[in-house]
């Protein structure tokens, strides 16, 4: 029975240790990728600029050919139309630049310190339950031992206390082992909790 359960903590370690490991070297990845947002948000921002000029320029152009005195108030008409219907996609564009650094940079910027922080706040716990929780183990085993090294000699009346510290040790590797399953747990949460934070941000910079 215990040699089933210590291999399977030692698995569930193992799972642990790697998704641990998975979250810290992905950190590289999702700076980059808010650097990269970064940059295309300075463009965007730009480009929002320079639409707006040109957009001010063309306007200028349809005034131009509406107040002249020759026959082209209708062209004028129809640039100015024409300028309007360019001035919603400046303001979409507009929008769209600023929900990108509001909703999706910002929050990404503020969340990466709170994940590293969290994967190494379960990194430390988890080392130091899984140490406490060896310690308890080894020393119960150790009693158990002396107790059926008792019994062996002939000390019949050990053996009650040696079935209660035999089932201890067996209490101890269950509890070692859910708490091995509950800090698999929480490093899965976390791990998936990135990708929802930029599944629940992303949309909102469709504008």
């Amino acid at each position: 029975m215990e040699a089933v359960i210590e291999k399977e903590c030692s698995a569930l370690g193992g799972l642990f240790q790697t998704v641990i490991s998975d979250m810290k070297s992905s950190y590289p990845i999702w700076e980059d990728f808010i650097s990269k947002a970064g940059k295309l948000q300075s463009q965007l921002r730009t480009t929002v600029v320079a639409t707006a000029a040109f957009l001010d320029a063309f306007q200028k152009v349809a005034d131009l050919a509406t107040s002249t005195r020759g026959g082209t108030r209708d062209i004028g008409s129809a640039l100015t139309r024409m300028c309007m219907r360019h001035r919603s996609i400046e303001a979409k564009l507009r929008q769209f630049s600023m929900a990108f650094i509001d909703c999706l940079i910002n929050p990404l910027q503020d969340q990466m310190e709170e994940w590293k922080r969290g994967a190494n706040t379960l990194d430390k716990d988890h080392a130091k339950e899984y140490k406490k929780a060896r310690q308890e183990i080894k020393k119960k085993s150790s009693d158990t031992l002396k107790l059926q090294k008792k019994a062996k000699k002939g000390r019949g009346d050990i053996q009650p206390q040696l079935d209660s510290a035999m089932q201890d040790v067996n209490d101890k590797y269950l509890l070692l082992e859910e708490t091995e399953k509950l800090a698999v747990r929480k490093a899965l949460i976390e791990e998936r909790d990135a990708l929802l934070h930029l599944c629940v941000h992303a949309p909102a910079c469709r504008g």
